[in-house]
């Protein structure tokens, strides 16, 4: 049996599959998690049920990209439920939805998700007279109680058996179909006495839908007594005001910097101490078993720094990194950041919704460049995935690049303050170049506090990388760079180093590091860390490193997403970008 679940962004579809199916889809406190459709299997006493997660749409009749994808679905898939989840807390809104699904003739089940919320507010719903208004089954939810969980099983077990028994007749029609039966009823005579100027048959259909649903609302709908505001309450008034919420916002995210920077140096002498004995056994080891020679030499001291070092430096780096961006997410902070931006990203060609697949980035910045498909137009997704490619560091790299400016003791507030008017100077050319289309309007979902289940999983999720893909990187990287010092390849470069000097201000060896960028990002920092750098030259290195090109992974989506030339834009950007910097910073920074 197959089942859709649709509903308007941020009601909580991801968490309400999850506390159904027990599965792991990403979610968070910001609309637009989900940009792709998730399939998840569900077997409730014998029956076998499978769940699509859609992604968040206000309406089946708009042109985005997520609306053909849902009709798409709906069309060539045999889905025989509807699970509309709906929040309890913004009815009104959400049940414009809710009309334009029953009316695709499709079996539906309403889901009041945020009960709970709802109750907070002061809001009471009488969910049967709801129900006999609707004429669907509805119930009361909250995916993070597990309230109503029980009676959703019902219902689906219920459905599944008059589904078997054949007593489940739908009417199901194409959304297109639904879409022209917009017009059921008004004729062009009466569109051009709407008392609205050149308001078409669809745009009537949609207002009686609204109409429609105000009416049930003030029916089903009743309010308790204002109550007196809940800290976190106050806490969200402060932080929604324009001039001082972005102040603080702005010195959460600086401060959110100094933790991971302060993280990094109490954790990095324990680690060390502990690994110790290991790092003598691995190279002892390796000595007895190689045959003495170069290889032996090399592998000795390779292996255990290839370990050593991604274990005292790059992994609480990463851990801590996972903590912050996952905490961000699941209070609400980062729509906020994303209205924040909204006034920065106007004047760079891109909404505010931009944050989204910009913070995904910090994670990985491969399933960020999808996260783009949420942009409303082709010019935006092309800005947001040069800013990715060039701009954004992943967890990766970021936890390695703190590390080389723990190492060296490089300026923070120097490398901050150059990848952020390198944001502002990129973006506003992109945006000469790429003009913005509309306007974005930005929905707040309120603020609340974590929940750590869901923070639990988004680090277990984001942090279970570093042992399958970036360690044995790292550990083939350490080797390389070993057998290159070693072997004395690397002074072969004492051409380069004139001009590595005069331009950018450093070795030869640092400027090989930025071109490595090309391979793996998080790779290239560790050039760094086997050499013997100074303040001003790691300050050049990591923000030139920082600021270069996209990775291979990153490439591949790349042109998956917007194709070869795209991509070609975006190297050849990255590379002036990146040689810009270091020259301006080499001009610029004190001797």
């Amino acid at each position: 049996m197959h089942i859709v679940m649709l509903g308007n962004p941020n009601v909580g579809k991801s968490s309400v599959l999850n506390r159904l199916t027990g599965s792991m889809v990403f979610i968070s406190n910001y609309p637009g998690t989900s940009v792709d459709i998730y399939e998840a299997s569900l077997q409730l006493a014998g029956r076998n049920f499978v769940i699509y997660d859609t992604p968040g749409i206000y309406s089946l009749f708009s042109a985005g990209e997520e609306q053909q994808v849902i009709k798409e679905l709906l069309e060539n898939k045999d889905i025989d439920l509807v699970l509309n989840i709906v929040d309890a807390a913004n009815l009104e809104r959400n049940l414009v939805l809710t009309l334009e699904i029953i009316e695709t003739g499709l079996p539906v089940i309403v889901v009041l998700n945020q009960i709970d919320r709802a109750r907070l507010l002061g809001l009471k719903i009488d969910v049967k007279m709801l129900e006999k208004l609707l004429k669907v089954p509805v119930i009361s939810f909250s995916a993070a109680t597990g309230e109503g969980l029980f009676e959703l099983q019902d219902l689906l077990l219920q459905h599944a058996d008059r589904w078997k028994k054949g007593k489940i007749k739908t009417d199901a029609r194409p959304v297109q179909v639904i879409n022209l039966d917009n017009t059921v009823g008004c004729s062009s005579e009466h569109c051009n006495r709407c008392s609205i100027p050149q308001m078409t048959c669809a745009t009537l259909a949609d207002f009686k839908r609204a109409e429609k649903a105000k009416t049930i609302v003030g029916m089903v709908v009743s309010r308790a007594d204002r109550r007196e505001k809940l800290l976190l309450d106050r806490i969200q008034d402060v932080v929604d005001k324009p001039v001082l919420g972005t102040m603080l916002l702005l010195a959460c995210a600086y401060l959110a910097f100094l933790i991971l920077l302060r993280f990094i140096e109490l954790s990095e002498g324990p680690i060390s101490l502990f690994l110790e004995p290991v790092n003598r056994f691995l190279s002892h080891f390796i000595l007895q078993v190689m045959p003495e020679g170069m290889l032996g030499t090399i592998l000795a001291r390779a292996v255990p720094e290839g370990l050593i070092i991604p274990f005292t430096i790059i992994m609480p780096a990463m851990l801590m990194v996972s903590i912050i961006m996952s905490v961000i997410e699941d209070t609400g902070l980062l729509p906020r950041y994303s209205v924040a931006l909204e006034r920065i990203g106007s004047f760079f060609g891109v909404s505010g919704q931009a944050v989204i697949p910009l913070a995904l980035g910090f994670g990985c910045r491969t399933p960020a460049v999808l996260a783009t498909r949420i942009m409303p137009d082709y010019a935006q997704r092309f800005i947001v995935i040069t800013l990715l490619s060039i701009v954004i560091p992943c967890a990766a790299t970021l936890g390695i690049l703190t590390s080389v400016i723990s190492a060296f003791n490089a300026s923070l507030l120097t490398i901050m303050l150059t990848m952020l008017t390198t944001l502002m100077v990129l973006g506003w050319i992109l945006s000469r170049l790429n003009p913005r289309e509309e306007i974005f309007i930005y929905e707040l979902p309120p603020l609340r506090l974590p929940l750590w289940n869901n923070v639990w999983n988004k680090i277990k999720m984001r942090f279970s990388g570093f042992f399958t893909e970036i360690l044995p990187l790292l550990l083939v990287m350490s080797i390389i760079i070993r057998a290159l010092i070693e072997s004395g390849v690397l002074q072969y470069l004492g051409e380069l180093e004139e001009f590595s000097r005069i331009l950018f201000g450093i070795p030869a060896e640092a400027l090989v590091a930025v071109l490595i960028t090309i391979f793996q990002r998080y790779l290239a920092p560790l050039v760094l860390l086997n050499l013997p750098l100074t303040p001003r030259e790691a300050t050049i290195a990591i923000s030139m490193i920082a600021l270069s090109l996209p990775c291979l992974p990153v490439m591949v989506m790349t042109i998956r997403e917007i194709g070869v030339k795209g991509l070609i834009k975006i190297i050849m950007l990255g590379l002036l970008t990146s040689f810009t910097v270091g020259m301006v910073l080499n001009l610029i920074l004190p001797a």
